[in-house]
């Protein structure tokens, strides 16, 4: 048991200092914040909530990439955490908490799903405080749970999301378990037929059903409480752009209905429970009529059952919904990804549970801090707390919104314009520069896990600085010249975390719902990490889902991870635009030896493999050298298409090597696989510039996240580089820019559509163009450090910093290392053994300006 306090904070909406996310929305959330301080243990990553019979408590389930999970219980009365139930993920059985919670009817009981521990956790709450007094197996992968009063007496209705042990695959569930809650045993499990990952349960009024939503399809089971059995169900729609993924599921406690969270499809499915039959479908879209993005992913009605509330995780925002009318009466503006949603049993306050708060700022004692007034951490040991606190997956805390109700029409109406703002809802149309009309091609190219200072720095033209530049002159030549040259931008933000959601950001333009909820265990310190299975990108033909098809072009089948429309490419596929796919989203090779058969099934352009993936380049393999076996084969089909006039209008190059491998014994040291890296690009651009192509494409190079490196204005700070003929020398643009913002930029240079509320939203990067070509080629550079790939590039001695560490690490799979150890190798093998790697800061992303305005008052 954990006692600790927490604190309070009202927000002032109208700072124009305001905390923003790496998207550039503002987060300035109504009504006070409640928290746990920085250092506090729990609370990290909460997805789901309830709230007591009486209002005045909340338990949470926070399910994030910490060391340890938690069961929350605050006191909304003292506005503070007063206790919360720890669960260590080094542990055995890998400790785990997931998403669903439910109380007893008079408050004194509890329970939570236990993920990927398969066991539901009994709960007692007394006295303001919480204990664990028990667990039930319930075998895979708990989800979301119920409790009912059903004519058999009380249950409790768990969703089963997974049907066995995530090993390389998460095998699909498709059964929920009925647990008899005063016994504490479970009665059976229910066969629901196709294997979908159920995720949400919901009981109807009368307790006669339960409903249980299917996570990849567009359904929702129904089930008789009497029988137990499945005996319906609910196909939501056939279109996938109106009701796709649904997720959560709530009960109107005065009608005869359920409501499902479509998270990808923006919408809201209203399920009439006498007919088991859809009565409406509800656009909860901010902008209705555009792109999806909102990611609906938690709701509750209201005591009186006439307003539904609808958290919208990718607007901030809680949706206002008028049941009599079906229709969205306004928004009201939360912290950082609301994830679930309850309203008190007066009807007289709404409680927003929010995945990350608005109060992250530097870290002054993480590992190998200069402080002397920190305690002594053991920065080496993945499995310290310490961790959490410093990577940026886990150390930014969740955050509870509470708001007075009702919403009078003015009040809302100033709420709903709040949001708005915070968003850039209304953002003007940012017309792309004549000149850039001649651009005909463009050429992504994605890398590894670097911020900004660790390789700009020390460039004086920027925002840097030079302590924390590790690789500068001698192992990044070609990345500073191509700055110095082609423009230098030091606000750009990678709006990831991890390679998990950052390869989907960085193809996508967004994240979605299942892989926000899912990322986290599978980087969580293991026997947890191994609970899930990564399926967020190469993802095997297994596991995409005939109920997913993409709605362009129905032969092709999604995976969980993908939104509604697809990728990049399949914008492309859509609007008639080539494109051709060089290492990203397809299968790791095992090796670097020919032949290779990249292709096969590990992507969701499995209908349309061939002619629009290179399957000799291979994907993600640390014993793959960039110069020497990626660029070689880009650079070979490039001179074809030279040749041929066939150059595709959009290439995606995957250049993963700055990475690293760490300081393993025997393996190229960090500078030299940067090195690697570095050269690689280096002659990417030296043969588009001297090619007949120079004048009509852009090269767009940025990474796919900051994996939490050494950076003083943000550890999401991350590089990015706009090459063309068209580029102004030695500019530089301080524009809030993010990885969106570059996908965006991509898309209007080939005339394609926004993809998501995101990269539509998002600054397009055209301040350092010039009006007139600048046609002289640039001539790659050879970096000092011998590059990786070169039988005498320099190795990482057996008494190399860490070394011991990083020969235990996972480098098969982009991030299976521990992010904090990686950096702090990485920064001992190149500044010293003795050397100090500052703390990472997150002060420019997600606030670090407390704010002492108490109450209400703008809302009245």
């Amino acid at each position: 048991m954990l006692v600790t306090s927490s604190s309070a904070r009202a927000q002032d909406p109208l700072r124009s200092d305001a905390p923003v996310t790496p998207a550039g929305f503002r987060v300035a959330p109504a009504g006070q914040e409640l928290g746990v301080p920085r250092f506090a243990t729990g609370f990290q990553g909460p997805l789901g909530s309830a709230l007591s019979p009486d209002g005045d408590q909340l338990l949470s389930v926070s399910s994030g990439a910490a060391r340890r999970q938690s069961v929350d219980l605050f006191d909304l009365q003292r506005g503070a955490r007063s206790d919360a139930v720890t669960y260590d993920a080094t542990k055995a059985l890998g400790e785990s908490a997931f998403y669903g919670v439910a109380f007893s009817p008079d408050g004194r009981r509890a329970w939570a799903s236990g993920g990927g521990q398969d066991v539901v956790h009994v709960l007692s709450v007394k006295d303001g405080q919480l204990s664990e007094t028990g667990q039930i197996a319930a075998p895979n992968f708990p989800a979301g749970l119920a409790y009912g009063r059903t004519p058999r007496g009380p249950r409790l209705y768990v969703a089963n999301n997974l049907s066995g042990p995530a090993v390389g695959l998460n095998p699909p569930g498709n059964s929920v378990t009925v647990i008899d809650p005063d016994a504490g045993t479970v009665l059976k499990k229910i066969d629901l037929g196709a294997a979908l990952q159920p995720f949400g349960v919901a009981f109807a009024r009368d307790g006669r059903k339960a409903y249980v939503t299917n996570w990849l399809g567009r359904n929702v089971n129904v089930i008789d409480t009497t029988t137990e059995e499945k005996i319906a169900e609910v196909a939501l729609d056939p279109d996938p752009l109106r009701a796709d993924h649904p997720s959560a599921i709530a009960e109107n406690p005065r009608r005869n209905e359920v409501y499902t969270a479509n998270a990808n499809s923006d919408t809201v499915s209203v399920i009439n429970t006498e007919s088991d039959q859809v009565a409406a479908t509800i656009d909860v879209a901010l902008v209705p009529g555009g792109p999806k993005g909102a990611n609906p992913d938690g709701l509750d009605v209201s005591p009186d059952g006439r307003t539904l509330y609808v958290a919208e995780a990718g607007e901030n925002a809680v949706a206002v919904i008028d049941l009599d009318t079906r229709r969205v009466r306004g928004f009201v503006p939360t912290s950082w990804y609301p994830a679930d949603v309850d309203v008190s049993p007066d009807g007289r306050r709404l409680v927003t549970t929010n995945t990350n708060d608005s109060g992250a700022g530097p870290n002054p004692c993480g590992p190998l801090t200069p402080r002397t007034d920190c305690p002594a951490p053991d920065p080496e040991n993945d499995r310290s707390d310490v961790r959490d606190s410093q990577y940026s997956g886990s150390m930014i805390k969740g955050s509870l919104t509470t708001v007075r109700l009702p919403f009078k029409p003015g009040r809302l109406r100033r709420l709903t314009a709040r949001v708005r703002a915070n968003n850039q809802a209304r953002a003007r149309a940012q017309r792309k520069p004549a000149a850039l009309n001649a651009i005909k091609h463009v050429i992504y190219v994605i890398k590894e896990n670097r911020t900004y200072d660790q390789v700009f720095g020390s460039l004086n033209e920027g925002n840097g600085d030079a302590s924390l530049n590790l690789f500068d002159d001698r192992s990044a030549p070609n990345h500073r010249a191509l700055a110095r040259r082609f423009g230098l931008y030091d606000n750009f933000y990678a709006d990831a975390e991890a390679s998990a959601d950052g390869h989907n950001w960085a193809t996508q333009a967004n994240s979605t719902d299942y892989v926000d909820k899912t990322w986290p265990i599978n980087y969580s310190p293991r026997p947890r990490g191994s609970q899930r299975a990564y399926d967020f990108e190469n993802v095997p033909l297994a596991q995409q889902f005939l109920t997913e098809p993409l709605p362009s072009d129905p032969s092709v089948f999604r995976s969980a991870a993908a939104q509604t429309v697809g990728y990049l490419w399949d914008n492309a596929w859509a609007r008639g635009v080539s494109y051709r796919s060089y290492g990203e989203y397809t299968r790791f090779p095992g090796d670097c030896t020919q032949p290779r058969d990249n292709a096969s099934d590990t992507t969701h352009l499995q209908a349309r493999f061939g002619d629009p993936v290179d399957v000799e380049y291979p994907g993600y393999n640390m014993s793959c050298s960039d110069h020497v076996d990626r660029e070689p084969e880009w650079e070979r089909e490039f001179r074809e298409h030279e040749a041929n006039g066939s150059l595709p209008a959009l290439s995606i190059v995957r250049l993963p090597n700055d990475h690293t491998n760490g300081t393993r014994a025997g393996q190229s040291t960090p500078e030299s696989y940067m090195a690697d890296n570095d050269l690689a690009l280096g002659r990417m651009v030296d043969t588009l510039s001297h090619s007949d192509y120079w004048d009509d494409t852009v090269m767009l190079v940025t990474e796919d996240d900051a994996q939490n490196g050494p950076d003083h204005v943000d550890a999401h700070r991350t590089l990015a580089l706009v090459i063309s003929a068209y580029n102004q020398r030695g500019g530089v643009d301080s524009t809030h820019y993010d990885t969106s913002a570059m996908v965006a930029t991509a898309e209007d240079l080939l005339g394609l559509p926004p993809m998501s509320i995101v990269d539509q939203r998002a600054s397009r990067m055209w301040p350092l163009f010039d009006s007139r070509p600048d046609s002289s080629p640039y001539k790659a550079r050879q970096p000092e450090v011998i590059p990786f790939g070169q039988p005498d590039a320099p190795r990482n001695p057996p008494t190399a910093p860490m070394a011991r560490q990083s020969a235990s690490w996972d480098f098969t799979k982009e991030d299976a290392t521990p992010e904090i150890g990686l950096n702090q190798a990485i920064w001992k093998s190149i500044r010293g053994r003795r050397s100090e790697m500052p703390a990472p800061r997150h002060e420019h992303i997600i606030g670090s300006q407390p704010n002492d305005e108490e109450g209400e008052s703008e809302e009245r």
